[in-house]
């Protein structure tokens, strides 16, 4: 499963296929609690996959002990204790840089996971929307909440950054589809030369009424 995936890249150390998954979700929100990951992450893959306290809560921990995010603690209107986690600068390049270097084994393997999964769920369409949605290139509406009449420097600097991730997926699906261009072309070259060979190296059987056979 593409979770279980190791990817390389930041000094060489090993990133899982959850822990893009995590940090993409943390990515698109500004302050997210362990308990709200979980939620995205159920929400979108169930019943084929659900994401446990058991899971989720180390592997933050991890993420914070490394410095790829940033948590905040405070007491909410209940008066409970309460962590939400924001994406780091760190946090940031180490998504690029993982992306960047692993983009095509990481189409292939999610590519692969798909497949098995519209397989079994075919008839389903918002599922198949709900895994594909939660690819960092992905095609569904980006589930970001702006305060557009907050112009101080933080929310400024959190959009500008926003359009520069937008930018950085865009230049990397154009890449991808020069390439699926390339390889229809190529295709429909050999199917064009197939066909012509076909034509010239076969022969047509006519096919006669029992009245004319006899003459046939």
């Amino acid at each position: 499963m593409f979770f279980g995936k190791r990817f390389s890249g930041y000094r060489g150390e090993a990133f899982s296929g959850l822990d893009i998954l995590v940090l993409s979700i943390i990515q698109n929100r500004e302050g997210i609690s362990g308990y709200e990951i979980s939620q995205v992450i159920n929400r979108k893959f169930k019943p084929m996959w659900r994401a446990s306290p058991g899971t989720i809560y180390p592997l933050l921990s991890r993420l914070d002990d490394k410095g790829f995010v940033e948590t905040e603690e405070f007491i909410d209107k209940n008066n409970r204790k309460k962590k939400i986690y924001r994406i780091s600068d760190l946090g940031m390049d180490r998504l690029k840089e993982v992306l960047k270097d692993n983009f095509e084994s990481s189409m292939n393997t999610l590519g692969d996971y798909i497949r098995t999964i519209v397989n079994a769920w075919l008839p389903h369409e918002n599922r198949i929307r709900g895994v594909m949605s939660c690819f960092p290139y992905h095609c569904a509406p980006i589930e970001r909440e702006f305060n557009h009449e907050d112009y101080s420097l933080t929310n400024i600097h959190r959009i500008e950054r926003v359009i520069k991730d937008l930018k950085f997926s865009r230049e990397r699906i154009s890449i991808r589809l020069e390439d699926i261009n390339d390889e229809i072309q190529k295709f429909e070259e050999i199917l064009k030369n197939l066909l012509e060979k076909r034509e010239v190296n076969t022969k047509t059987i006519p096919i006669v009424d029992d009245d004319e056979y006899v003459n046939f």
